[in-house]
């Protein structure tokens, strides 16, 4: 039977609904919204035409929808109930102003007239190859504030150490030595790395004047620029070896104790560090802004001049000048240029300081030694060294008591913490080793005077020259 005739017959109230209906469908697909229709209720409505459409403002026509295919009985009944038909050929109607006001917008009640998502798995269109091309290089390229990077000061805290010290006092000879110090399996295998070529130049010419020609350095005369180079060494299996708090790495560096550090040196003039010299006054507010930037220092002692000026001889030349003339004034001035920045640590400085007691190879320092029973033979070298540099610094404070060693040791421990202060007996010529009977107490000089120069019988063998940097950058001997 066709499905008309089953449908009962309509009764007034039905058709009043009908009238309803069909007022509403005029209106637009919006005008649902009734007392007795819920918001998924639309889909019992028919199908509303969809209206004329204004002439867009350009003046075109528009082009017209296709006309959609009626469904088919399997579509019919494929149909949810709850959702309402899609007219595909119909774009969506905008609501009335009163209903957005009043509801929030039409997604609010018909949800089938939003634009449907899009897939997520569908990826976007891609650019064009040379504008990802374009991209990728424009997000790699650093930015202009990146590249320009600021420059390294000239002298960082953390990788400067001075050398200091008086005239004649030998930094450029303990400089010169360091090149073969570095090659003492005693401290592992060590390597320097020049910063530049004039560093390595200077490097270069001292070690030959000291190595090939076996006779000291001349006297710096003038300030020479930064001497700027790269210790890098392997402490693993010696007593430097930093067992408690080594670092692990990977592969083949696993287990090994790798370290280096940056060195800044600037030698300078010895005067230059005497403030009321010519020198002096030219060159001290140079140095002293040096020193008060940098966190580790080399002083050199030279004990020779202890005896030189107040031996029992007297004065020996007409420099009466002490080895404290080349410091007081100059850590009074570095002091300053602490406080000045505000960099004080309570009463004491923030540097690092390493005294070495140069000379240790002259007969006068060594003998010393000896009678203080402060001397042992190095069962590795065969060279003599000192016990404990703390009591031969000591020792020769008390042996000249009008000398000027009392002052120096007055003022370290005033200025610099205990532990930041190690003491050293360097020797950057060494002594003389007999290959057959060893080293001779009566003949321990390596120093061979000819015609009123110096020259070495045998290739300079350093004491204690790498310690004291080692010391600066936190390493020292473990206890056994």
């Amino acid at each position: 039977m066709p499905e008309d005739e089953k449908r009962p017959e309509s009764t007034p109230k039905d058709g009043k609904q009908d009238r309803r209906r069909d007022d509403r469908a005029a209106e637009g697909p919006f005008a649902v919204w009734d007392p007795s229709t819920l918001v998924g209720g639309r889909a019992a409505l028919p199908p509303v035409p969809p209206p004329a459409r204004p002439a867009p403002s350009n003046g075109t026509a528009p082009a017209a929808p296709a006309a959609p295919a009626p469904p088919g009985p399997r579509e019919e009944k494929a149909r949810t109930p709850g959702a309402a038909p899609v007219d595909a050929g119909r774009p969506a109607e905008p609501a009335p102003g009163s209903f957005a006001d009043r509801f929030g917008g039409p997604e609010v009640l018909d949800k089938s007239a939003r634009p449907a998502k899009p897939d997520r798995t569908e990826k976007p269109d891609k650019p064009a190859k040379p504008a990802r091309k374009a991209a990728v290089a424009d997000k790699a390229a650093p930015k202009d504030e990146e590249r320009q990077e600021p420059e390294a000061p000239a002298s960082a805290p953390e990788s400067t150490i001075t050398l200091w010290g008086g005239m004649g006092s030998g930094k450029s000879t303990l400089l010169a030595a360091l090149s073969r110090a570095v090659q003492d399996p005693m401290y592992g295998k060590w390597s320097m790395w020049p910063e530049d070529h004039a560093s390595k130049k200077f490097l270069s010419d001292l070690a030959h004047i000291l190595y090939r020609d076996r006779t000291f350095p001349m006297a710096t005369l003038t300030e020479q620029r930064p001497v700027r180079f790269t210790l890098a060494g392997d402490l693993t299996g010696t007593r430097f070896s930093r067992a408690g708090r080594r670092r692990w790495r990977r592969g083949a560096d696993r287990g090994r104790d790798l370290m280096e550090f940056k060195v800044t040196l600037r030698d300078l003039p010895g005067e230059a560090f005497d403030l009321h010299s010519q020198t002096g006054t030219a060159l001290g507010g140079k140095l002293i802004k040096d020193l008060g930037a940098s966190r580790a220092m080399v002083y050199v002692v030279d004990p020779v001049r202890e005896w030189q000026v107040n031996g029992d001889d007297g004065p020996v030349g007409d420099d009466a000048r002490q080895n404290a003339d080349f410091f007081t004034d100059v850590l009074a001035g570095v002091a300053t240029e602490v406080n000045m920045r505000g960099e004080r640590q309570g009463n004491l400085l923030p540097h690092s300081i390493a005294v070495c007691l140069a000379k240790f190879d002259d007969d006068r320092v060594f003998r010393f030694a000896c009678e203080q029973g402060n001397v042992r033979l190095n069962p590795r070298t065969g060279q003599p060294e000192v016990m404990d540099a703390k009591r031969l610094f000591d020792g020769l404070c008390q042996a000249f008591p009008h000398g000027s060693l009392r002052e120096i040791k007055q003022q370290i421990e005033l200025f610099f913490a205990p532990e930041r202060v190690g003491y050293f007996v360097c020797s950057a010529v060494g002594f003389w080793v007999d290959p057959e009977r060893g080293f001779d107490f009566e003949n321990p000089s390596l120093v061979n005077p000819v015609d009123d120069a110096v020259r070495f019988v045998a290739p300079p063998q350093p004491v204690n020259i790498l310690e004291p940097f080692l010391f600066l950058r936190g390493v020292g001997p473990q206890a056994s």
